[in-house]
């Protein structure tokens, strides 16, 4: 299977470049995707979005579903899919935007690929030194990537969400069960309570 630069496969830049800190505004008509909400290991976007006032020159900044967005900047470098759907929204500018084309089809293969333990130390050894560790463009743009068939693309992509909804399913019970555990519990004391009355004398 050939191999080839992470640059000949996808579009990537840098997020909106804001300039000072960033006002959130209830009514705001654009989202700001913030390194908060990527999940690396579902791979897709995790909390509320935030609502900023869309930012002037936003248009060659705003993000399309299924691009694949990578923590850039600090201790992490962990990938998502894009999914929030319509609407304008920008990435904050410790985040890189890779848009692929061509050669995958499938940008959740990509994502996969990028969260991987062993692309993740790659990504790593890419960073430059300094205070808060940081990704170029350039670095990360000769990443390596493989570059399976159609088809094993879209079944990687397929047993990952498979994987991702999963784990969500299952995190859900055990949140459950451990409702309905404590319930059974204090039951139990309330009745051991109520047995032996309250003889403090």
């Amino acid at each position: 299977m050939q191999t080839k630069a992470l640059r000949e496969l996808a579009e990537i830049r840098t997020g909106y470049p804001f300039r000072g800190g960033v006002d959130r505004v209830p009514e705001g008509g654009c989202l700001l995707v913030q390194a908060g909400n990527i999940d690396g290991e579902a791979g897709d976007l995790t909390g509320e979005p935030t609502r900023i006032v869309t930012p002037s020159n936003f248009r060659e900044h705003v993000l399309h579903f299924a691009d694949v967005l990578l923590i850039a900047r600090g201790p992490r470098n962990d990938a998502a899919t894009y999914t929030w759907g319509d609407g304008v929204a920008v990435a904050a500018s410790h985040l890189m935007i890779l848009r692929t084309a061509g050669r995958i089809s499938f940008p959740d293969y990509l994502t996969w690929f990028l969260n991987l333990p062993a692309t993740q130390a790659k990504i790593r050894a890419m960073r430059s030194e300094s205070t808060v560790p940081f990704v170029s463009v350039e670095a990360l743009g000769r990443l390596r990537v493989p570059v399976p068939s159609f088809d094993a693309q879209n079944a990687i992509a397929g047993i990952q969400k498979l994987s991702t909804q999963e784990q969500r399913l299952m995190e859900q019970l055990r949140r459950q069960r451990r409702v309905y555990v404590d319930g059974l519990l204090m039951e139990a004391v309330q009745r051991g309570c109520g047995g032996h009355g309250t003889n403090n004398q």
